[in-house]
């Protein structure tokens, strides 16, 4: 059935109707004849499935509907993790995309997911991860019709964009409901289309565990945003350019290996993600993560701490043999990556309990701390100092680190054996 009309007089074979003219005037059909006095059959009008007859007595669509989607976040909702004020209220962080971080509670009724829970037999912890939804990024547009694929398709994209490029700021624990699609009803309620649910829970780093996104985070995010976008551009044909092709591989790998429970091939994802940005080679890429963290002074980057303030929260003491450095770390990411890429067993060493801020940790999990705060800062101050044109390819990848820090390929192992001479012939070991 396409409609039921309200009209003075019966329609009459070949007369035309709203969808297309009357081809047949079948006698009575229960339920159809039910309360009406006639059924006819058109030939439709593809043009007409789109829009309302003017004397349907159905309600009629709204013009425009008000569409929405979420990606729950881990919000600083208390202020005694990140010793900073609570997060509240509505943040803007792209205000030409309509794009903010908010409070989305008051949009998630009991009833919301009802019908998700009820027949599709949703696990426990997705479930409690739907009806639990706070703090999320939130896209509102406006659509023509309940389902419009590639202004949808738009608003996903945007939204995985910002996830990554958050991901990068503040890595913290995810929520098992992913992409939360929909819209809000006349009377305020939100009518979900479905949802993306992710397939495990897999932990994070062992510092990452009590992260959760600070109001310092979202203004950063406000700042890199636009230009982190860009990474994404399609051509006409919808297909991603080659252009930064360093740095969007580098998020991809770094993102993959967060999905991963097993230790060797998330850490391969790192350690690719780190060669994308900086080279391969024993020598080549520590002499260059030196250099940037220490701003072309390798020796202040060779000291540099591999947690920031805000990291450890206040409640913690931590001892100064605790506060790894990167150059204590990256000789050991190089040492286990060798191992791995070669096919050799890791040396046990690195699986036996070391310092940590928290009190102790396995090596391994320490590694995996110093590997994603290498990614992540060095893609955030690529985008924060304007260099992102300068990781188009590979070939202006290896430019940048000639023009901008003099470390060429030749030239790192010498700078790099200068350093450990200065330091007295070698680096420590955690």
């Amino acid at each position: 059935m396409q409609d039921v009309i309200e009209r003075e007089s019966l329609y009459s074979l070949g007369e035309v109707t709203h969808y297309g003219p009357v081809i047949i005037i079948p006698p009575p059909m229960p339920p159809f004849s039910t309360d009406v006095d006639q059924s006819v059959i058109v030939e439709l009008d593809p043009a007409s499935v789109h829009t309302q007859c003017d004397e349907s007595v159905f309600e009629k669509p709204p013009s425009s509907y008000n569409k929405i989607q979420m990606f729950p976040i881990l919000a600083d909702t208390w202020g005694y993790l990140s010793d900073e004020p609570p997060l509240t209220g509505v943040h803007t962080v792209w205000p030409e995309k309509n794009l903010t971080i908010e409070n989305v509670s008051h949009l998630i009724a009991p009833s919301t997911f009802s019908l998700w829970k009820k027949d599709c037999h949703v696990s426990k912890d997705t479930a409690e991860a739907l009806d639990g939804m706070k703090y999320a990024i939130v896209h509102r547009y406006s659509s023509p019709a309940e389902r419009e694929p590639d202004l949808d398709e738009a608003s996903t994209k945007l939204v995985n964009v910002t996830v990554a490029c958050l991901s990068l700021i503040r890595p913290t624990r995810r929520s098992r409901a992913m992409n939360v699609p929909g819209f809000i009803g006349p009377d305020g309620t939100f009518n979900p289309h479905g949802f993306t649910a992710a397939p495990e829970f897999v932990e994070v780093p062992e510092v990452q565990k009590l992260f959760t996104v600070r109001a310092k985070d979202i203004e950063l995010l406000k700042e890199v945003l636009p230009e982190f976008a860009q990474l994404y551009q399609c051509d006409k044909g919808g297909k991603m350019k080659d252009d930064y092709e360093p740095l969007r591989m580098a998020v991809q790998l770094y993102e993959q290996a967060y999905s991963l429970s097993a230790w060797k091939a998330r850490h391969i994802l790192w350690w690719s993600a780190i060669e994308a940005l900086y080279g391969d080679g024993e020598d080549i890429t520590p002499a260059r993560i030196y250099a940037l963290f220490g701003n072309k002074k390798m020796i202040d980057g060779f000291n540099t701490t591999i947690y920031e303030k805000g990291d450890i929260p206040s409640c913690y003491n931590p001892q100064p043999d605790s506060i790894h450095t990167l150059g204590k770390m990256v000789p050991v990411i190089y040492e286990v990556r060798n191992a791995s890429a070669h096919g050799l067993k890791v040396p046990d060493s690195h699986f036996s309990t070391v310092a940590h801020p928290f009190g102790q940790t396995v090596g391994i999990d320490a590694l995996a701390e110093a590997a994603t705060f290498i990614i992540r800062k060095t893609v955030i101050e690529i985008l924060k100092r304007g260099w992102k044109d300068k990781f188009k390819d590979r070939s202006a990848r290896e430019n940048f680190w000639l023009m901008e820090f003099g470390l060429p390929k030749g030239q790192c192992k010498k700078r790099l054996k200068e350093l450990k001479d200065s330091l007295g012939g070698g680096s420590p070991k955690p």
